[in-house]
């Protein structure tokens, strides 16, 4: 991540935390400033991965600062993230995390190949471009960007074998209303089907679409393998969950507690969230071919698939962010 600080023991507290890389990295604060109470909601529900995650992050900031910081957190209660987002300007929600903003800035992101891989997308988001997305997220929902969690890669799924990104021409591919997406499959000759993601079992069963993309973890979850068979495992655009918190509330924190926030984020995210995606990976590639036969998931040529789609992700990068950005995301 971008944001270093200087690392030093923890006390006593420290040893309850052994086995966690980020025992030490913060000081606890003292006791002297006001407690806070942020109100932290997600769309998700109380065993999704992104509130899993959010409440071991808020349970850290709360050690480290000594109980100054606490939270309340409402999974899948207070709808959904359109509502959430603005909900950090009106004042019915203090932080989220969404993959949701409304903007052409984030949503170029998700096009295939945008990145190398997630590790790239994070010295990007979270580096290169990052006061870009600040004053984005400031100016459109008063809030503070915290950055980004790698949710992982979003993959294309098929109901028939393809040996290259190519074969997908003139297949209807089921994708979120993202602009990277449906870009992505446009430029590859597809065409992009909107689904509501409630109807996409249906949509594949019913051959009323010829594939989709989505997480891997997430199509094993909703058994999409029952009606799709194939899942090729290259990164075809990632995962991006924005973490957000209002300023009204960032700005009733102290310096001190900021540094506490931002920086067990920073760690955490690299050190257990984006780590245990790593980890899921090659667990979800097993799974698919076992319930959907040996080799029904496998890996295209990703050179050839990047060197296809660096035409459109120049074009979208210099486009919305100005000329010369997609060399700058190439030397990130």
């Amino acid at each position: 991540m971008s944001v270093l600080f200087t690392r030093r023991q923890v006390g006593q507290g420290a040893a309850a935390l052994a086995a966690s890389a980020v025992a030490a990295a913060v000081p606890l604060l003292s006791q002297a400033q006001a407690k806070i109470k942020i109100k932290y909601a997600n769309s998700g529900g109380a065993a999704s991965t992104a509130v899993v995650f959010a409440k071991k992050v808020f349970a850290e900031v709360t050690r480290r600062t000594n109980g100054e910081v606490e939270f309340d957190v409402f999974a899948g209660t207070l709808g959904g993230e359109k509502t959430l987002l603005d909900g950090l300007a009106l004042g019915t929600v203090d932080m989220t995390t969404t993959a949701y903003t409304g903007t052409r800035e984030f949503d170029i992101l998700y096009a295939p190949y945008m990145f190398r891989d997630a590790e790239h997308a994070g010295k990007v988001v979270n580096g290169a471009l990052r006061e870009r997305f600040s004053k984005l997220m400031k100016d459109r929902y008063d809030a503070q960007f915290l950055g980004v969690a790698r949710d992982g890669p979003f993959c294309l799924f098929t109901k028939n074998r393809v040996s290259s990104f190519g074969g997908i021409k003139g297949m209807k591919i089921r994708a979120g209303e993202i602009e990277g997406v449906i870009a992505g499959l446009q430029h590859l000759g597809a065409r992009p089907t909107v689904v509501a993601f409630n109807e996409v079992y249906t949509s594949l069963q019913q051959n009323l679409v010829d594939g989709m993309v989505t997480l891997p973890n997430l199509a094993l979850v909703m058994k999409f393998n029952e009606v799709c068979k194939y899942y090729v495992t290259n990164d075809f655009g990632i995962g991006l969950g924005k973490w957000t918190v209002a300023s009204r509330v960032w700005n009733r924190l102290s310096p001190a507690q900021r540094q506490v926030i931002q920086q067990t984020f920073n760690e955490l995210e690299d050190n257990d969230y984006y780590a245990a995606v790593k980890r899921q990976a090659p667990i979800d590639v097993k799974r698919w071919d076992e319930v959907n036969g040996a080799g029904t998931a496998f890996a295209l040529d990703a050179k050839a698939a990047q060197a296809e789609m660096a035409p459109l992700n120049a074009k979208l990068a210099n486009e919305v962010f100005g000329s010369g950005t997609w060399d700058l995301i190439l030397k990130a």
